[in-house]
């Protein structure tokens, strides 16, 4: 019977996350910026990092499942890490467990100012910003001024201001290298709108 690093039996974890996997993916929309697409490719980065580094997948995978599961505060992070907790702790997974996966989604977030220290945190804060850069960045950037009635020029601030400024936060070499391709696209989308906005401007 496989165990995590955290010691807790695999074949617990399969016979859970089905529900698991249902209970998150009720609290999101299919599409958004932060919908259920968003959890699933961060849970996908997480897979593929956490592998490169040497985390433990099963803390990882749970913690990509409930990262933004609640986001009614700014602090989305820390309310995401005690529903998770609450809820792990109530299916039986073990102290270690909950513990790993609390202090993981407490510490991912860009806004919260906590620094991850665990290297399960540090591959989940990576996967979620390496989703909001390059090509799928900037689809969730539009995504998020569609959903706000922002106007474009908005995007080119966000991906300036925020977007760019990423790859200094990142903490694994894997995590740092994917990055590499999406910071080049990121900054060539953002040459050419500007071009595109200066012509249309001018055109007036």
């Amino acid at each position: 019977m496989l165990m995590s690093s955290s010691g807790q039996c695999s074949s617990f974890y399969k016979g859970a996350i089905r529900y698991i996997e249902a209970m998150c993916k009720a609290a999101f929309d299919d599409v958004g910026s932060h919908g259920w697409e968003h959890v699933e490719r961060v849970r996908t980065l997480c897979k593929k990092i956490g592998e490169k580094e040497g985390a433990d997948l099963l803390v990882l995978d749970l913690a990509a499942l409930f990262h933004d599961v609640i986001r009614v505060s700014e602090d989305h992070a820390m309310q995401s890490a005690e529903f998770a907790r609450s809820v792990l702790s109530t299916m039986g997974f073990g102290d270690n467990i909950c513990s790993a996966v609390h202090e993981a989604i407490a510490s991912h977030s860009y806004t919260s100012g906590r620094i991850p220290k665990s290297l399960e945190a540090k591959v989940l804060s990576d996967a979620d910003k390496l989703d909001a850069m390059g090509a799928t960045g900037i689809y969730r950037t539009i995504q998020y001024n569609t959903e706000r009635a922002l106007p474009p020029a908005r995007i080119l601030e966000h991906v300036r201001k925020k977007l760019l400024n990423l790859p200094s936060l990142l903490h694994t070499n894997s995590a740092k290298e994917i990055a590499k391709r999406r910071i080049a696209i990121m900054e060539h989308y953002v040459q050419c709108f500007e071009e595109e906005l200066l012509e249309t401007s001018i055109s007036r």
